[in-house]
């Protein structure tokens, strides 16, 4: 069993860490570390409703 529920993935653009992302009570994404303030990725994830989601669907990009 693979474990694409619980943490993401690395960048699926650069390989740098990414993070999981939370506004407001119900809006999660993940996106690279190095997403636009912080470097020069622009890999974001689609938004979810819970982390659970939101990771999922980062790590099925590829």
């Amino acid at each position: 069993m693979t474990d694409t529920s619980t943490s993401p993935k690395p960048c699926f653009k650069c390989g740098s860490p990414a993070e999981l992302v939370k506004a407001g009570s119900r809006r999660f994404w993940v996106q690279c570390t190095r997403y636009a303030g912080q470097g020069n990725c622009s890999a974001i994830g689609p938004q979810a409703d819970n982390k659970k989601e939101a990771i999922a669907g980062w790590n099925k990009l590829r």
